[in-house]
């Protein structure tokens, strides 16, 4: 063993044994079981204690990292530290805490008076991406939180950093009759989504217990990327106050691609099964056949679901058991409105919402063999020739299929265009949404401060298919956690890993209650703090952006872009509703509508009805 532990007495868990890192100022304890899960596909059930055999490691002994949910497996070699993951579907509900040594120090062998003084640190809480159906960031030496708790304490803000795990794929998000009934005979009130279940779960045990850590259960600040920011803002639309900030990273519940109907989660529950080799005519018992499916090897099973086209980056909402049922009355969340309800939630202190600048790679090998003619004729048809007409000239993409366009620029614009309809486009209006929301009591001061950002630093390691791509989706996280800045070039006085550190101090300010940089508000002129590959973090208002980023060698912001797009499903909700919006957004996510012209897209708003009924 080459590293050093520290036990401590938590006055309610009792005693827990983690790892003495960074200079001997933070304890890491690694995989802490919050609750057990009873079988495939049920409800995980809450811990208030730490149970004696939950997997292979010593009783209260959190030095190495326990499991992570099945999904794809991992290749270790690029990451310093990084240990083979191990995954186990029934042992992955843990969490990971940074605590600060001197903290525990004091509560551990100050006098009463001492104890009783102490103040309380704010909180971070790290919940990871991966589209729900892969990422382990409670178990990842990348997302490792050691470095941020470290930096805390020499910046003088003590702060403790957490990050969850939560069940993914099949195993978090599968939906059918036989689940909904075997839930019923059970009493399950929570029946599908358990993946976000699991994360509320998580974030009520941290309430619970992170006080006993030298923690404030009053000033929690949740963080994620993608899908770890869409579940953000799914706790926000589910109304149940388990953190006091949140910082909204590059997603949020308008970035699924598709809001599944019952008949769609049915259809998914039966080719699994097929594909599993459950023939329903000879097994013929709701019970023969969940018995079947949860025989299945885990590590089949995450394959088998990614291959009969199952959730990524989609979820069913419910109409029974719905993570939503408090905030949203069972109803699904909708595009529309999505973000003026997240905005109203009072319990909210305050918000950072952000993206990077190119989200819409991430599209690239599903856009690929879009054809140029092809999509502009779907794309007209679907928000109409003069609404359509405007979005495709803002993006530089000729609206006239007859004139012809060069295809790789076409290629280029296209990835931008789509990566804003789910990334971007919702962000800002997010962003402008929390901003706009005043509280009357006060004479039109706001209510809680909106902090804006925008990430446009390129990815610096090779031999990825994201090389040197500036700001495309997910790379601040290479920056966030400052776990590879040995690995940045040093040119420039070290200038990225200056980035990093600066990134790392900004989110602690905020989980400290102070403003990161300065609030986004129309008064101001919105002002947006960017993060450049010339400049680094720096603040401009948005008609100074506008103007700047257009000499800039990524490409200018494409704010009227972005009001265009949303003028043009406003123009599709008035016309069809919450029904044609869904339309919409599934023909732009579903690619084969643009790059095979016998494809003829199936789901048809006027037949389908309400889409999640």
């Amino acid at each position: 063993m080459s590293y050093k532990t520290y036990t401590y007495a938590h006055p309610v868990l009792g005693s827990l044994t983690g790892r003495l890192l960074e200079s001997d100022t933070v304890v890491h304890f690694r995989s802490i079981p919050y609750a057990t899960v009873p079988a495939r596909f049920r409800p995980s059930i809450p811990l208030t204690d730490i149970p004696e055999n939950f997997d292979h490691r010593p009783h209260r002994t959190f030095t190495e990292y326990g499991f992570g949910c099945p999904s794809r497996p991992h290749d270790n070699s690029g990451l310093p530290g990084e240990q083979d993951r191990q995954y186990d579907e029934f042992k992955c509900l843990c969490l990971t805490i940074s605590a600060v040594k001197s903290h525990l120090d004091t509560l551990s062998s100050g006098t009463l008076s001492e104890v009783n003084h102490l103040s309380k640190l704010p909180v971070m809480v790290y919940i990871h991406g991966g589209a729900f159906t892969e990422g382990a960031g409670h178990i990842s030496s990348f997302h490792e939180t050691v470095r941020t708790a470290a930096l805390s304490v020499a910046e003088g803000t003590p702060t403790i950093v957490v990050s969850i795990g939560y069940r993914l794929g099949a195993f978090a998000g599968l939906a059918g009759q036989d689940i909904l009934e075997e839930a019923r005979e059970n009493g399950d009130t929570e029946i599908f989504n358990q993946g976000l279940f699991d994360q509320r779960k998580a974030l009520r045990w941290i309430q619970k217990f992170i006080g006993g850590f030298g923690g404030d259960e009053d000033r929690i600040t949740v963080f994620g990327e993608s899908a770890g920011s869409m579940s953000i803002s799914m706790h926000l639309l589910a109304d149940e106050p388990v953190f006091w900030r949140c910082a909204m990273q590059s997603g949020n519940t308008a970035t699924a691609g598709r809001n599944l109907t019952w008949k769609e989660v049915q259809g998914i529950y039966e080719d699994l099964l097929e594909k599993c080799g459950v023939d329903k005519s000879v097994v013929t018992t709701r019970e023969g056949r969940l018995e079947a499916l949860r025989r299945v090897k885990q590590e089949d099973l995450w394959q088998i679901w990614i291959s009969v086209g199952a959730a990524i980056m989609e979820m069913y909402y419910g109409p029974e058991g719905t993570f939503f049922t408090k905030g949203l009355n069972g109803k699904p969340p909708r595009y529309i409105d999505h973000a003026a309800v997240s905005a109203g939630r009072q319990w909210l202190d305050a918000a950072i919402v952000g993206d990077d600048f190119f989200e819409g790679y991430i599209f690239r090998d599903g856009l690929r063999h879009a054809k140029y003619e092809r999509f502009v004729k779907v794309f007209k048809g679907v928000f109409g020739n003069e609404e359509g007409g405007k979005v495709l000239e803002a993006y530089d993409i000729e609206p006239d299929e007859g004139k012809g366009m060069d295809q790789v620029k076409f290629f280029m614009r296209l990835m931008y265009l789509i990566g804003d309809i789910y990334f971007q486009e919702p962000t800002a209006q997010m962003a402008d949404a929390m901003s706009r929301e005043y509280n009357s009591e006060n004479k039109g001061e706001m209510k809680r401060k909106v902090f804006r950002y925008q990430f446009a630093l390129p990815n610096l390691f090779p031999n990825t298919p994201y090389s040197f791509v500036t700001g495309h989706h997910f790379v601040e996280m290479f920056y966030q956690f400052m776990t590879l800045r040995e690995r940045y070039p040093t040119h420039r006085n070290k200038f990225y890993q200056r980035q990093s550190e600066q990134m790392a101090k900004m989110w602690l300010a905020f989980a400290n209650g102070k403003d990161p940089w300065d609030e986004y508000k129309e008064a101001d002129g919105w002002k947006i703090e960017i993060c450049d590959d010339i400049n680094g973090w720096h603040t401009r208002t948005r008609e100074e952006d506008e103007k700047r980023s257009q000499d800039e060698p990524w490409g200018e912001r494409r704010y009227k872009a972005w009001n265009l797009l949303r003028e043009a499903f406003e123009s599709v909700y008035k016309e069809g509703g919450d029904e044609k919006v869904e339309w919409a957004r599934r023909t732009m996510w579903d690619k084969k509508t643009f790059t095979d012209e016998d494809y003829t897209f199936s789901f048809d708003w006027k037949k389908e009805g309400t889409w999640n009924s």
